[in-house]
């Protein structure tokens, strides 16, 4: 009875349009009321107790400090020079600006490791740009908002970094587990828009000479050695994903004060004022479903949801088929924060069980939950992008539909495929 109030409560107070984070705390709350008053030996000391200890992870200390350099990558103008290199070397080929938006969203992502920071400042540039070269606005919006989807799966992720603490996994191995995969995804979506491009007539952009797209290269040449930085000291062992993304901070610093002097004292302050507000949010979001998690031990629901699936088949490959057609339908009203925090504890242990690698299954966990960001009604992606072209998220979505299947295929092939997510890992750490 008491599971049922929690699930009942958390779901009614989502729907209601309550913020995340107090619909699972409330739910919580609610549950020690009628708990202790029913004297179920459930005490409301757990609440203060366990979202303490949800938050007291050094891990977790990657998550403010990979959006604050997001925010002053996007300051410091990177994501214009980003812009112009793929441009350069891409946007010739059919599908132009399009095809430009796929690559640069893709260069981001090793950044930012933000979904929802790299649609919104790659859409804030190409957007505009499209509908002045004649491009549906939304199919502009789509690709924009699909391409934006490998921004967690290429390292840094703010998601594995969350996964990895939440399961006590190496986040180095995650990210790297999460390289091929985002490779496939963004090589799909591009010949997607290479193939509806040709078949719709869309523009393309000048062919550059080889100086020109020298000259981009070489502006952007300090940019793209970010990524390269923090995924090779985490390899070597040399840094924590934490000191990792330390490191990512200052050297984009050093970028905005030193080589291109567009960072003032000003910005930078406004920036780490906008990442400390994201970060409240998000760290309230994990102190929260810390309790849940806690009461949902509490009340067995993991033996529960185990038996339910294994009611359906006791073969792991149709029971990782279920695992994602749960997710994308959860992910279509919930955040990924909240599916993470609270199915991961339930369903990992279930699937190492079945001999399934904890690092693939994190990377099938994350693609699934990202993709909820491009799925209606809550699809914050597709309200980012419709924010910044002023129109209806169901119109983008409509024109999403293609990016949508396709993206989907590619996560059955990361399933039943392993080696796709496990080989660099074992290559590089082992």
């Amino acid at each position: 009875m008491l599971l049922a109030a929690l699930i009942v409560l958390l779901l009614l107070f989502i729907a209601l349009g309550m913020e995340v984070a107090w619909a699972i705390g409330m739910a919580c709350l609610a549950y020690l009321l009628l708990a202790d008053y029913m004297d179920a030996g459930a005490s409301l000391r757990i609440f203060s107790h366990y979202f303490l200890d949800g938050v007291d992870s050094f891990s977790l200390l990657a998550i403010p400090l990979f959006l604050f350099a997001g925010e002053l990558m996007t300051e410091s103008g990177v994501t214009q020079r980003l812009v112009r290199v793929a441009s350069a070397f891409v946007g010739h080929i059919r599908g132009g600006l399009a095809n430009v938006g796929v690559v640069a969203n893709f260069i981001m992502a090793g950044i930012s490791g933000s979904a929802i920071a790299d649609a919104a400042a790659t859409g804030a540039v190409l957007i505009p740009r499209m509908r002045e070269k004649g491009y549906p606005v939304g199919f502009s919006c789509a690709v924009i908002a699909a391409a934006s989807t490998v921004g967690p799966i290429i390292p840094p992720s703010i998601s594995f970094v969350l996964i990895g603490a939440l399961m006590n996994l190496s986040v180095g191995r995650l990210f790297l587990a999460g390289v091929i995969p985002g490779i496939l995804m963004s090589c799909a979506m591009f010949a997607l828009t290479w193939w509806l491009s040709s078949r719709r007539g869309y523009p393309v952009e000048p062919k550059l000479g080889w100086s020109e797209r020298w000259a981009a290269l070489f502006a952007a040449i300090l940019p793209l050695a970010a990524p390269m930085i923090v995924v090779r000291i985490m390899a070597a062992g040399i840094a924590t994903p934490t000191e990792a993304a330390a490191v990512l901070v200052a050297y984009v610093m050093l970028l905005g004060f030193a080589a291109f002097r567009t960072l003032s004292l000003r910005s930078v302050i406004d920036c780490a004022a906008r990442a400390a507000l994201v970060s409240a949010i998000i760290m309230l979001t994990v102190g929260m479903a810390q309790i849940f998690s806690a009461l949902a031990v509490l009340e067995h629901f993991g033996e529960i949801l185990t038996a339910g699936m294994l009611a359906v088949s006791t073969n792991v490959h149709v029971l990782l088929l279920v695992f994602n057609i749960l997710l994308l339908v959860l992910g279509t009203f919930m955040e990924p924060l909240p599916l993470m925090l609270v199915l991961g504890p339930i369903v990992f242990p279930l699937f190492q069980g079945m001999g399934v690698d904890p690092i693939h299954l994190a990377v099938i966990f994350v693609i699934n939950v990202i993709l909820g960001l491009v799925s209606p009604p809550v699809g914050l992606i597709l309200n980012v992008v419709g924010v910044i072209a002023r129109i209806d998220p169901m119109v983008i979505f409509r024109d999403m539909v293609p990016y949508f299947a396709v993206l989907a295929v590619v996560l059955l092939v990361v399933t039943y495929v392993p080696d796709l997510s496990l080989w660099l890992p074992r290559l590089i750490m082992d």
